[in-house]
């Protein structure tokens, strides 16, 4: 048997929302901590709004476009940031209970691990990239001869003509990037619950296909009945554990649902505005033109990601009947095959994550709104 555990990496990113105050330590939160988390949720909100003022008053249409295109993906982190807040208790349990088991077979456990390492390799560059990206642009306030900030964002005091009020101006969206950053680690947290779910399915194909076989650790001499209970008992345990997989990722359904319904409705309007900035040449230099291909992309990608996750364990748990079948089934007893026959019957229906039971979690869901998002470019495109 091969322990599982939560990886360090993922371990190390639930330190920090320790350390800087989204999560508690205690089992009930302190008052000073109630207070950390409602200035975390209430900041962002006027970040949010902030961005949505600076639209509203920007006189040129392509700025102003782009300042909506932040504003609404701005307002899927700020749902993350309260999700991530408000459900710590949910958080710690899922990933408790999806990412800690074990693992019988030696080949299942070293594909286990390649696979494992690749998408953490995957998670620190993605972190790495979007966080180093998004805090440079604070920077780029200081960039010119005229005090003027990266984001047109609706403020209250004179930045333009006020050092204080710059400083004070730059420092507000400087905090509000370091949650959004943090925000992001959340994100990557949701996917590797998705991604757990996906490597199980697979542990369990495996395991179904290999049912009743010795393993190399063993002796190798069984009699020919030991070995019929010993495949009728790998039956049973691959029942029992197909049944608390399902169970465990639709819980993480659950958790996820109401995130991802508002992330697919808001996900055509962002790719949209992306592509419309850069269609029309919207900035005044060349960091803003870059920044504008890094939203597009950043964009793209997290709706992609969780498509791609959603994809993988609908046709992991697809193949589930097809591995049970590979397995030495037809040598059993007439009363294991019918269990065997009934199980494939049951495992035929694949495992599929559909939010708001409207979009299934799948890479077609991904093309359509895809295929939305240019639709909306295009009548855009028209107003010109």
């Amino acid at each position: 048997m091969h322990p599982i555990r939560i990886h360090k990496v993922i371990s190390l990113m639930n330190s920090i929302f320790y350390r800087f105050g989204f999560w508690h330590r205690g089992v009930e939160p302190t008052i000073r901590e109630i207070r950390v988390k409602f200035f975390y949720c209430i900041y962002y909100s006027f970040y949010v709004l902030s961005l949505v003022i600076g639209s509203i008053k920007c006189e040129k249409m392509g700025e102003s476009i782009y300042l909506a295109d932040l504003s609404v993906g701005a307002f899927v982190v700020c749902v993350k940031v309260w999700i991530l807040v408000w459900k710590q208790d949910e958080i710690i349990n899922l990933l408790d209970r999806v990412c800690v088991f074990s693992i019988r077979n030696n080949g299942d456990h070293n594909r286990f691990n390649e696979k494992h390492g690749g998408f953490i390799k995957f998670v620190i560059v993605f972190v790495i990239i979007v966080t180093i990206t998004g805090l440079s642009t604070v920077f780029l306030s200081f960039t010119g001869k005229e005090k003027n900030l990266f984001l047109g964002i609706g403020f209250p005091l004179d930045y333009k003509n006020s050092d204080i009020a710059f400083w004070i101006a730059t420092i507000f969206i400087f905090i509000g990037v370091l949650l959004s950053a943090i925000a992001i680690l959340f994100t990557t947290v949701i996917w590797y619950l998705l991604f757990m779910c996906t490597l199980r399915y697979e542990v369990l194909g495996s395991e179904l296909k290999n049912m009743g076989r010795i393993d190399e650790s063993g002796n190798g001499k069984m009699l020919e009945r030991q070995m019929r209970n010993h495949f009728f008992e790998d039956v049973k345990r691959s029942i029992v554990a197909h049944l608390h997989l399902t169970g465990l990722t639709s819980d993480v359904e659950s958790f996820i649902l109401d995130l991802f319904l508002i992330q697919f409705g808001t996900s055509g309007l962002c790719i949209c505005g992306s592509v419309y900035c850069l269609a029309f040449d919207v900035g005044d230099n060349l960091l803003e033109r870059l920044m504008h291909i890094f939203v597009l992309i950043y964009f793209i990608a997290e709706l992609f990601m969780i498509t791609y996750f959603g994809n993988e364990i609908m046709l992991s748990s697809n193949r589930l009947s097809y591995s049970l079948f590979e397995s030495e089934w037809y040598d059993q007893p007439q009363s294991t095959k019918t269990c065997v026959l009934i199980f494939g019957e049951y495992l035929k229906q694949p495992q599929v994550l559909v939010i708001g039971k409207l979009y299934p979690l799948t890479l077609e869901t991904f093309t359509r709104i895809l295929n939305s998002a240019y639709s909306m470019f295009n009548i855009l495109k028209s107003f010109q």
